[in-house]
C-alpha cells in the first residue's frame, strides 16, 4: 500500500471513530466499524491514539490517592499506593501472592465445580461446540478450555466482594485516571486435554484491544506450577512502542513464542508460577498468553475481572446483577453506579 492510500485509510479510520464515539455517547453502543477503526488506529500509531483519547477522557476527572485503603491486596497508605502505581506503569503488572484467603479460594472452587460451563471450540474444530454448558470433570476434560457465564459469576457473592474491593478499585481508578467501569468478567479452566498451544484458548502471545484503556485482574484459584499453564507476560510491552512495528503492522493477530522471543529475548518474559489466591494486576495491552498445560501438569482455574476507562469498544454479552448480597457493593451501587453501568 503506497503512502497516499495509507494516509486515506488513516483519515477514514479517524472519521469512523469520531462518528462511532458520537453514537456511543448517545446510545451506549459502539458501531462495529468504529471498534475496528480503534484497533487499526492503535496499531498504526503504536499506541499513541489510545493514549491521546484516554488522556482526554481522564482530563479533570482524576482523584487523589486516598490516605489509606484496605482490601484484598492488603493495606496501603498513600506513599505505598503511589509506589505500586509507579511499578505498574513501568512493568505493566503487579503480583500479590496468596492475596485471596484459602477460605475464599475454596468457596470459588466449590462454585466452579457446581456451576455448568461452556466448552470452547479448539483450533482443529471448524464449528462451535454443539453441546450446552456442562459441569467440569477433572478426570475427563472435553476440551482445552471451559468458560463460565458472566451472569453466573455476577450472582456469586465472592465475586461481588471482589468487584467492590477498595484496593482493586483504587488501583484501577488511579491507573486509568478516571472512574473505573467494571466489564469483561470471566472465569475459565485451562485443562490438560492436550499439551499443544490452542489459539482459541488464548495460548499464543497477543495483545487485548476490547477497550481504549483498562486494567485486568487475574486471580489464580488453583496452585500453578511450571507445568500447570502459568500466565505469561512480556514486561514493558504495554508502553508506547512496546510492541514492534513489524508485529503491529500485521494487526490483531496471535504470535508464536519463537517470534516473540526473537524480538524480546527471554529476559522480558515473566511466567507467573504462583500459589492459589495469587492476584495479578496487568495492562494486557502488552503481549501476554496463557501457556498450555504440559504432560503431568494440573488443570488451572482462573477468575478475571476488568476495569476500563469507558465502555466504548467490543460488544460483550448482556448480563445484569440480579441479587446483590455483598453490602459494600450495595453501597457503591448507590454512591457510584457508573462503575457498574455494564451490569445494572
Amino acid at each position: 500500500m503506497n503512502w497516499l492510500k495509507r494516509k486515506a485509510r488513516f483519515v477514514r479510520a479517524w472519521l469512523r471513530f469520531i462518528y462511532g464515539w458520537w453514537v456511543y455517547q448517545r446510545t451506549g453502543a459502539t458501531p462495529a466499524s468504529a471498534y475496528q477503526s480503534m484497533i487499526y488506529l492503535f496499531c498504526a500509531t503504536r499506541g499513541r491514539f489510545n493514549d491521546l483519547v484516554s488522556a482526554l477522557i481522564a482530563r479533570g476527572s482524576a482523584s487523589p490517592v486516598p490516605r489509606e485503603v484496605n482490601g484484598v491486596l492488603g493495606s496501603f497508605d498513600r506513599s505505598a499506593m503511589n509506589a505500586k502505581l509507579t511499578e505498574l506503569k513501568a512493568k505493566g503488572y503487579l503480583v500479590f501472592p496468596s492475596a485471596l484467603s484459602p477460605v475464599q479460594c475454596d468457596r470459588l472452587m466449590q462454585f466452579a465445580m457446581a456451576t455448568k460451563a461452556h466448552v470452547r471450540r479448539m483450533d482443529d474444530e471448524q464449528n462451535a461446540r454443539a453441546n450446552g454448558p456442562v459441569l467440569y470433570d477433572s478426570t475427563n476434560p472435553l476440551a482445552v478450555r471451559y468458560d463460565y457465564a458472566t451472569q453466573d459469576l455476577l450472582d456469586c457473592e465472592d465475586v461481588q466482594a471482589l468487584l467492590a474491593d477498595e484496593t482493586l478499585l483504587t488501583v484501577a481508578r488511579q491507573y486509568l485516571g478516571t472512574t473505573p467501569k467494571a466489564d469483561i468478567l470471566s472465569m475459565w479452566w485451562h485443562t490438560n486435554f492436550h499439551s499443544q498451544p490452542d489459539s482459541e484458548s488464548a495460548q499464543f502471545y497477543h495483545f487485548d484491544m476490547d477497550r481504549l484503556k483498562w486494567l485486568k485482574i487475574f486471580i489464580y484459584l488453583t496452585d500453578v506450577g511450571p507445568a500447570d499453564g502459568p500466565h505469561a507476560f512480556i514486561s514493558g510491552s504495554h508502553k508506547l512502542d512496546g510492541i514492534p512495528a513489524h508485529f503491529l503492522d500485521r494487526g490483531y493477530v496471535r504470535l508464536s513464542d519463537e517470534e516473540v522471543e526473537s524480538h524480546y529475548g527471554k529476559l522480558q518474559e515473566v511466567s507467573f508460577v504462583a500459589p492459589r489466591g495469587t492476584i495479578i494486576l496487568e495492562d494486557t495491552r502488552g503481549l501476554h498468553k496463557g501457556t498450555a498445560v504440559q504432560p503431568g501438569g494440573k488443570s488451572r482455574l482462573l477468575l478475571q475481572l476488568q476495569f476500563s476507562n469507558c465502555l466504548f469498544g467490543a460488544e460483550t454479552p448482556t448480563s445484569k446483577m440480579r441479587k446483590i448480597t455483598n453490602p459494600k457493593l450495595k453501597t457503591l451501587l448507590d454512591v457510584e453506579p457508573e462503575i457498574y453501568q455494564q451490569y445494572i
